[in-house]
């Protein structure tokens, strides 16, 4: 039986395809779905600003992303200043009515809304008790891509034009090994595209988006579904975590001095290990702190939570299972 790295039971990815096929057998931009979400049309849906969000909304947003990172808990003090703040003069400037495209764009909605189900720590559970288990965020943005490239609908819009430095960037050298060859072809794959969707159309799901538009009817069609095939769902408050690679690297140094042969001392200079070994001081101070300031935030996260309306994704479940999901209300 597959397992995860918990080593709890989960599908195998042909159970998982066979799984989503099943919840959506006519994709997810089928005429059961567009009539279940946009029954007067998706031009006339509440939905469609998600993809035609009002100059106003697109401010709001830049201002919002803008002072996010200006505040973000991991900034150095001695980090570089912020750009100014954007201006609405600016993105009125800027901004260019688009026509709507009712397939592609309920098909790309449905998957980042799936991504917010199926992802994010969450965890959906198959009648038989078994995980849904789609990976890291990064790859269930991946699965989710090879899903809806095998339904044949509208493939995603152009990708913006890379900078020449990026893309022959991405071009192999002529020495380079099969291997290097195709993780190099992968990334541009990913970055470039190939005229179908990757994992960047579907990673982090709607985050940056949310605020468009009432997600709670993408949402609540997800869970009808998964509930009338037995499936259930636990939610996990979001969390950010800082992780210290140096021993990951100094892993990796060991394994690499003992395949050339090396001696473990040798090459040893006192005086670089003395200042290796400060330096280590100071980051392990520096990390301490930091993660000091991701506790508190997490904690005050969690408090502001239990005091606000619960989210989109948590309201349509209690819509559909008639209770709140395992995980709510959050814990610090």
């Amino acid at each position: 039986m597959a397992t995860n790295y918990q080593g709890r039971p989960i599908l195998d990815e042909d159970e998982l395809k066979a799984e989503f096929a099943a919840l959506f057998p006519r994709g997810w931009a089928g005429p059961d779905v567009q009539a279940e979400l946009a029954p007067g049309g998706w031009a006339a849906s509440p939905l469609a600003a998600v993809f035609h969000p009002s100059a106003e909304t697109l401010y709001e947003e830049a201002v919002r992303v803008h002072r996010n990172m200006a505040n973000f808990p991991g900034r150095r003090p001695d980090a570089p200043p912020m750009p100014p703040e954007p201006t609405r003069e600016e993105i009125e400037a800027e901004y260019r009515p688009t026509p709507a495209e009712p397939e592609r764009e309920c098909q790309e909605l449905v998957g980042r809304c799936l991504w917010d189900v199926f992802s994010d720590n969450h965890e959906v559970s198959a009648a038989d008790g078994r995980l849904l288990d789609l990976g890291s965020s990064r790859a269930a943005g991946g699965f989710l891509a090879e899903v809806v490239n095998a339904q044949g609908g509208p493939p995603p819009p152009p990708r913006p034009e890379m900078p020449a430095e990026l893309t022959k960037w991405l071009d192999p050298p002529a020495d380079a090994s099969p291997e290097v060859v195709a993780m190099m072809a992968e990334m541009r794959r990913e970055m470039i595209g190939d005229g179908g969707y990757t994992y960047l159309d579907f990673y982090m799901g709607t985050g940056m988006v949310s605020g468009r538009a009432d997600l709670t009817p993408v949402y609540g069609l997800i869970f009808r579904r998964l509930r009338a095939r037995g499936m259930d769902w636990v939610y996990h408050f979001p969390r950010l975590h800082l992780v210290d690679f140096r021993p990951l690297k100094k892993m990796l140094d060991e394994q690499e001095r003992e395949e050339k042969g090396e001696a473990e001392f040798e090459g040893y200079d006192p005086s670089a290990a003395m200042e290796a070994e400060e330096e280590d001081r100071k980051k392990d101070e520096e990390i301490a702190e930091m993660r000091a300031s991701l506790d508190e935030g997490h904690r005050e996260a969690v408090a502001a939570a239990r005091e606000a309306e619960p989210p989109a994704v948590v309201r349509a479940y209690a819509a559909v299972y008639g209770e709140f999901p395992e995980g709510w209300p959050p814990e610090a």
